[in-house]
């Protein structure tokens, strides 16, 4: 998979976190993964198609969506529920939608999906095994997630 790809999303995760959410992010690796992900307890996933096609799935545990929520929504939420999963979904929806912008700046045509949200300890997420999948693992103060691009030209 291009770099030219990656960069964008790493980009996007940083700034859409802190400026929708007032949470600073830092990324801490970068790794292939296999075609089935294990994932954290809630995942957002956007579908992406044209010059390239895949998916970028944001995985985050439980406690760091519900401060994601709370902080976008500005009010106190401890537990996952409808408020999580719409924070999460639209989170996931800013940061893929901010990268498809970069990327269109640099010449790409893309498109992207609605988000699905897929919420469950220990959930797993399947993708076909000719699609290369990057792991993105990312630390907050609140925890860690993971942002995997699995995109193929």
């Amino acid at each position: 998979m291009n770099v030219a790809y990656i960069n964008p999303f790493i980009e996007s995760t940083l700034r859409s976190l802190d400026m929708m959410a007032g949470i600073a992010a830092e990324k801490t690796g970068l790794s292939v993964k296999e075609d089935l992900i294990t994932t954290f307890d809630i995942s957002s996933i956007i579908g992406i198609t044209g010059e390239v096609s895949g998916s970028i799935i944001i995985s985050v545990p439980t406690d760091l969506a519900c401060k994601i929520a709370a902080n976008m929504l500005m009010e106190e939420i401890t537990v996952m529920d409808q408020r999580v999963e719409d924070a999460i979904g639209e989170i996931g929806n800013i940061v893929v939608g901010d990268a498809r912008r970069i990327l269109i700046q640099e010449g790409h045509q893309l498109n992207i999906s609605v988000p699905t949200v897929v919420m469950g300890h220990g959930h797993k997420i399947s993708r076909s095994g000719h699609i290369p999948c990057i792991a993105i693992p990312f630390k907050t103060p609140y925890g860690e997630f993971e942002v995997n691009v699995g995109l193929k030209e």
